[in-house]
């Protein structure tokens, strides 16, 4: 009996420490965290020491800015995302990504689309097959005008829009619609092209930037090959940015030269006929002086005329923009 209640009274005692430890675990705790190593104890540290000096909340900080290219790529994704049908664009960033000469070199990266070349540089472009005169072009949703006139060299008068009139600088994005929609106004066989110019609005605050380019063309006839590109642009936003201004210009002068030779033929003859186009015969019809002879039932053609073509083109392109934008 005496040796049950020693055992039972040690157990007890052992119970009350620990319940006399789980009800100070915050203060063990505190004690270990506030002592260890770098951080001294309360009884290590000296009253004597000077208090922290508080931060100035004047005082002028470095700011770091971080730019990227990550919501131009976004914005392309979400134009294909959110369309309702079938709809490719590209942005001002994919634009940038290559030194196009106009807006049809920029339009050829987009899939199912591929663009002619006038003098050198891009000029139509044909959808899914169907040719530049089966393609509409609207200018943020307006129509633009397609008749064209040739340029007495490569390029012929056509029905089409010439992209090379418009700079790939002062573009924002290229929407290309392949299906109908109801917002897309109709005329659009082969696809729908909506060029979207940039707005002061998207892109809040005071903005700029100039670019200077050359273009190199060895097709010149012993003249200088370079011609010069100059661009720019300027925003700004106000009132909150609820109101803003923009104003981009873009200028080229291309000089270009374009060299042909050409041979003229006369309508068809019989091999029967003695005369050969009323030219001198090196010999008697059918003799051995005259090779190659064509036979009675053969038609053959006379060369009657040779020409060769020198052209120099001088062209100026210049396109401005003032935007206000509320």
């Amino acid at each position: 009996m005496r040796g049950f209640t020693a055992r039972s009274l040690s157990r007890l005692v052992i119970g009350t420490s620990a319940l006399a430890l789980a009800a100070i675990p915050g203060v063990a705790l505190a004690q270990d965290a506030a002592a260890t190593v770098g951080n001294p104890g309360p009884s290590d540290i000296d009253p004597q020491a000077a208090p922290a000096t508080p931060a100035d909340p004047n005082a002028v900080t470095d700011d770091i800015v971080v730019t990227g290219i990550r919501a131009s790529l976004r914005e392309a994704i979400d134009i294909k995302r959110n369309g309702q049908g079938v709809v490719d664009a590209i942005s001002s960033e994919d634009i940038g990504k290559f030194p196009d000469t106009n807006l049809a070199e920029s339009l050829q990266r987009i899939t199912g689309v591929s663009i002619d070349r006038s003098n050198g540089e891009g000029s139509t472009v044909t959808v899914r097959g169907f040719g530049p005169e089966y393609n509409l072009v609207t200018l943020n949703g307006r129509q633009m005008p397609t008749s064209t006139l040739g340029d007495g060299a490569s390029a012929p008068a056509s029905r089409s829009f010439d992209f090379a009139n418009l700079a790939s600088e002062g573009v924002a994005a290229v929407e290309v619609y392949k299906t109908g929609r109801a917002a897309v106004p109709s005329g659009g066989i082969g696809s729908s092209i909506n060029i979207r110019t940039p707005r002061p609005i998207d892109k809040p605050g005071t903005r700029g930037s100039i670019a200077v380019k050359g273009v190199l063309d060895s097709s010149r006839n012993g003249k200088d090959p370079i011609t010069p590109e100059v661009s720019g642009i300027l925003s700004t936003t106000f009132a909150d940015d609820r109101i803003g201004v923009l104003l981009s210009g873009a200028y080229q002068r291309r000089k270009a030269s374009n060299n042909s030779a050409g041979v003229g033929f006369r309508d068809g003859f019989l091999g029967a006929e003695n005369n050969w186009g009323t030219l001198a015969q090196p010999g008697t019809p059918g003799g051995a002086n005259i090779t190659n002879r064509p036979g009675p039932t053969d038609v053959y053609e006379i060369p009657q005329s040779a020409n060769y073509d020198v052209v120099d083109i001088d062209r100026e392109r210049i396109n401005g923009q003032l935007v206000l934008q509320a």
